[in-house]
Formats: structure tokens, C-alpha cells, sequence
């Protein structure tokens, strides 16, 4: 009897301890595992609600901190989204580096300057991912500054970039440095500068010499007739340089305007080719030079008439200019696609192929010993036709042989050609 009551006193000891291990510590073992897993960042695992009152409270509490917790973090992932979208429309390139130096952010015009991509960089080392000196040194005086402002030049592809770079420490300890391109503003100046200088060269020159010619005109203007006349001529000659340049400079102030639009109106070729003959007509005849005119001169089509006329008057004085006597000069303009061709043909002295990507440039001429003095231009007709062609939606091209000639060839829309295409 004894024997048997303590059977049962096992048996019953023996099913508490079961009913307490399934009440108590497999709950508690099932809530420790997804707790893990949560704290590891899994915060879409879920607890099983089940054991005790007190575990399927403390399960139900868990489940609801791990809900709030993976809605936080979606709504972290879709500001970082934002963020980077944001930082990757703007054009100035963005580095973040924080406390511990990583990249954790960079823009897309970052990616381009560092020539690698953003899932490259990130989680790097600042050093191991740039690798321009000048960046390298405004990030390491971030160390112990709050706040630098540096220019700075990169080379890419054979070209120099300039940036004013701004950097500033974090409040957590990182670093944000922020690139301006002042590539283009950099290279206004340069320009303005440079035209300055030529301006104030050529200018020069005339002046001098009106200044020596007067001078000596005014000691023997009533001794030596011959010396007075040649001073006159000298003079004579030189205020019409200054007045061409003068010209020029203003036709050329005109079409680099940036906000410079075509004034369209319906353009004839009877009217361009009039308008040449009237301005040129006496300068081929002086240099005996020979003006042809091919073309149907009842076409008509819309266009800028003064852009036209300005840019026809530049080519083809040039031509002359450089054309020996007994040469001749050809104006072509018939509708190709799209639009019109003008083609001037010349049978002057051509240009060597070294300098045909350059004259398009103010102020830029070919060894004037080639052309000698007395066709020497301004240097700004060619830069005069390439804005004035840009504004009216064309193009120009010179295709050029030294002894043989060269041939200029503008394509220009006819907008009324498109005007019926839209």
C-alpha cells in the first residue's frame, strides 16, 4: 500500500513538472529565441502567444513593440529614400562620412566626380574612397575644425574642374562636404578677362599709329606733301579699323546675349542676295574680285532677317578679304531638310587644317604674314556668325584647302517648315 502511494506521489510530481515545463519554460524559451532575433533586427518575426496568463501578456506586448518597431524603421527607410532622392537631383556633389569616418551617404554627381557608385562607397572608409588630394585635405582639417571653405581643382579625363568646396562637422560627429562647380563661371571670367586684353591690344595698335601719323602730320604738313599724304592715308585707315572693330564688338555684344531670340519673319533670297551686293558689291570690285550668286531667288521662308543678313555679311567679306585678285566669291542658298543651306564658296587662300578649330574664337586670326596687313580683320566676323547661326537654331561648318580656298556651309531651320511639324 505504502509502495503504491508513492507511485502515485511520483507520477503526480512528474506530471507537474511537465505541465510546468510546458506552461513555464517552453514559453519562456520560444519568447527568449524571438527576442533574440528581434534584437538582432528581424522585427517582422512574431512571438506565439501561449503558456501562462503573464507570458501570453508579456508575448502580446512583445508582438506589439515589434510592430511599432518595423513601422519606424520603414518609415526611416522611406525618408532615407526621400533623402537620396533629393541629394541626387541636386547638381552639386554631396560626401557624408560620420563619426567613425565611413561614407554613409553620397549624392549621384558625387558618384560621377569619384567615378564609382554610391553601393560602392557606402560603409567605406572616407580615405579608400576618394582619392583627389585636395578633397583628402579640406576632410582631414574637418578634424579639428567645424568649418572650412576651400577651392579646389580635380582633373578628369585630361580636363581641369574647378569647385568651392564647403565642409562642416556634424552633430554627431561626422563630416559633410558639399562641391560647387564653378567650372563655367570660372571660365566666363577667364574669357572676359582674355577679351580685355585683346580688346585693349587691338585697340591699341590703330591708336598708336594715328597718334605717330598725327604727330609727324603736324610737323610737316606745309614742308612735305607726299609724307602729309601717306600720314592721311595712315590715318584714314586706321580710324576705319577702329570703326570695324567697333562695329563688330557691338554685333558680337548683340548675339552673345544669352537671352538673344530669333525675330522671325518671312525671309526671300531675292533680299539676301540685294543685301549683299549693297554692302559688298564696291569691296569685290576693289579687290577685283568676282560676287556669284546661285540660288532661286523666289524662295522664301521663315527666319531672322537681320541674323541672316549679319551672319551672309561677315562670311562673305571675309572671303573677299582673303580672296587674291581675279578670284571669286560664290553665294549659294537653296532648302536642304528641314530647313535652308547656305554655302560661301571662295577661291581665296584657304586655311591650314590646325587652325580651322579655332577660328570661331574672338579675336583669334590665322599668321596674319599669310594675309598681310591690309586684309587683316578683326578676328571677331567668324565668333559674330557661330552666335548668330546658335541663335537661330543652325549650325555653321568651314571646310577649308591652303591655295585652293574654303567654303563656309550654314544649316538654319526654316521655322515655318516647323511651326507645321508641331
Amino acid at each position: 500500500m505504502i509502495l503504491y502511494l508513492l507511485l502515485i506521489a511520483v507520477a503526480l510530481i512528474l506530471a507537474l513538472a511537465v505541465a510546468w515545463k510546458l506552461r513555464w519554460i517552453e514559453p519562456s524559451r520560444r519568447l527568449a529565441k524571438v527576442a533574440d532575433r528581434m534584437a538582432a533586427g528581424d522585427w517582422s518575426e512574431r512571438a506565439e502567444i501561449g503558456g501562462s496568463q503573464d507570458l501570453r501578456a508579456l508575448a502580446g506586448r512583445l508582438n506589439l513593440l515589434a510592430a511599432a518597431a518595423q513601422k519606424g524603421m520603414s518609415a526611416l527607410d522611406h525618408q532615407r529614400s526621400d533623402l537620396q532622392q533629393l541629394v541626387d537631383s541636386l547638381p552639386d556633389p554631396i560626401l557624408l562620412a560620420d563619426s567613425s569616418q565611413r561614407v554613409i551617404l553620397l549624392s549621384a554627381a558625387a558618384s560621377k566626380i569619384l567615378q564609382l557608385s554610391a553601393a560602392e562607397a557606402l560603409g567605406k572608409k572616407f580615405i579608400n574612397v576618394v582619392n583627389d588630394a585636395q578633397i583628402l585635405e579640406l576632410f582631414e582639417s574637418l578634424q579639428s575644425s567645424q568649418m572650412q571653405q576651400r577651392d579646389i581643382r580635380i582633373m578628369r579625363a585630361g580636363q581641369r574642374h574647378y569647385y568651392q568646396a564647403v565642409g562642416t562637422r556634424t552633430r554627431a560627429g561626422g563630416v559633410l562636404i558639399v562641391l560647387r562647380n564653378v567650372t563655367t563661371m570660372a571660365s566666363a571670367i577667364q574669357m572676359k578677362t582674355d577679351f580685355v586684353a585683346n580688346a585693349s591690344h587691338e585697340l591699341r595698335t590703330p591708336l598708336a599709329a594715328i597718334k605717330i601719323a598725327f604727330e609727324t602730320l603736324n610737323e610737316v604738313y606745309e614742308e612735305d606733301p607726299q609724307t602729309t599724304r601717306k600720314c592721311i592715308e595712315i590715318i584714314d585707315g586706321h580710324i576705319h579699323r577702329l570703326e570695324e572693330m567697333l562695329r563688330d564688338l557691338l554685333d558680337l555684344s548683340r548675339v552673345e546675349t544669352p537671352d538673344l531670340r530669333a525675330q522671325v519673319s518671312e525671309v526671300s533670297v531675292a533680299a539676301l542676295f540685294a543685301a549683299v551686293q549693297h554692302g559688298l558689291g564696291s569691296m569685290a570690285r576693289q579687290k577685283q574680285v568676282t560676287l556669284e550668286f546661285e540660288g532661286d531667288e523666289s524662295l522664301t521662308f521663315k527666319s531672322d532677317q537681320k541674323l541672316l543678313d549679319l551672319t551672309l555679311k561677315n562670311l562673305v567679306e571675309n572671303s573677299i578679304k582673303y580672296t587674291p585678285a581675279n578670284g571669286r566669291v560664290t553665294i549659294s542658298i537653296a532648302r536642304d531638310e528641314g530647313g535652308i543651306e547656305m554655302r560661301i564658296i571662295d577661291t581665296g587662300i584657304g586655311i591650314p587644317p590646325e587652325h580651322l578649330e579655332r577660328v570661331f574664337e574672338r579675336f583669334y586670326q590665322v599668321d596674319a604674314a599669310r594675309t598681310g596687313g591690309s586684309a587683316r580683320g578683326t578676328g571677331l566676323g567668324l565668333a559674330i556668325v557661330k552666335h548668330a547661326v546658335l541663335a537661330m537654331g543652325g549650325t555653321v561648318d568651314l571646310q577649308s584647302e591652303p591655295g585652293k580656298g574654303t567654303t563656309a556651309i550654314c544649316h538654319v531651320p526654316d521655322l515655318a517648315v516647323t511651326e507645321s511639324a508641331l
